[in-house]
């Protein structure tokens, strides 16, 4: 049986936005503990699920300076909008809004753009902006737990304060790990973690991966209530 279609007024009061309140749009920052893990990858797939399943107004906003995300303007479908004085060009493809090459300054004007939600690629975490990062409603952290980089993402642990709480909003992702690496990683740092499923193609999100992409962009209730509409 197909998922039931999911109302735009529904998936608002699912994922909590107040029409009527101040905070009508969720941010949702992703870094990588290394270089080439996936973020960019994940970033876009799940911008197309806010769009294309939950019919939400979604932007991807490049916050590093490797400028991946023009690349993209080669493809036959991207629409190339043209700003107006003072505004931020952008791109647009599959009704997700790409903004390469964003300063942290830029951020605030993009958040009263009217967008549901907003994906921020930080890139790895040594080129991230720390402070964006923490700002975010959701952080996502993107690791692998391979021996030879599980370095790296202890490193992540070391290099926030320790009164820090970092639960509160964080999501931990893992590439590679056998099961008993993860649960040892676990419970060492007192974390939850989720691995990430092959994601094939970022622009056509398969429905095996609508519970896995529901539940990086919100947490507790929230996410199991859309998980069971879903």
């Amino acid at each position: 049986m197909s998922a039931p279609y999911l109302k735009r007024k529904e998936v608002l009061h699912i994922f909590g936005f107040d029409r009527n309140g101040t905070k009508t749009h969720a941010t949702v920052g992703i870094t990588g503990c290394t270089p080439g893990i996936g973020v960019t990858h994940l970033a876009v797939s799940l911008c197309n699920f806010c769009a294309s399943k939950l019919k939400l107004r979604c932007a991807l906003l490049e916050l590093h300076a490797r400028d991946e995300l023009s690349a993209l303007c080669s493809d036959p479908g991207f629409h190339v909008q043209n700003a107006a004085d003072g505004e931020r060009p952008r791109f647009t493809l599959h009704r997700v809004d790409y903004y390469p090459r964003v300063r942290s300054s830029e951020i605030p004007s993009l958040l009263n753009r009217g967008y549901d939600y907003l994906i921020l690629d930080m890139g790895a975490l040594d080129e991230a902006d720390v402070s964006e990062f923490l700002r975010c409603d959701r952080k996502l952290v993107y690791g692998s737990l391979a021996p030879w980089k599980l370095r790296k993402y202890e490193a992540f642990f070391e290099q926030f304060d320790h009164q820090l709480n970092l639960g509160e909003g964080f999501c931990y992702l893992v590439q590679t790990g056998n099961n008993e690496t993860l649960s040892l990683f676990s419970r060492e740092h007192h974390i939850r973690m989720q691995s990430v499923p092959h994601i094939d193609n970022p622009f056509r999100i398969d429905k095996d991966l609508f519970l896995f992409f529901s539940a990086l962009l919100s947490a507790g209730d929230r996410a199991r209530n859309i998980s069971r509409i879903l």
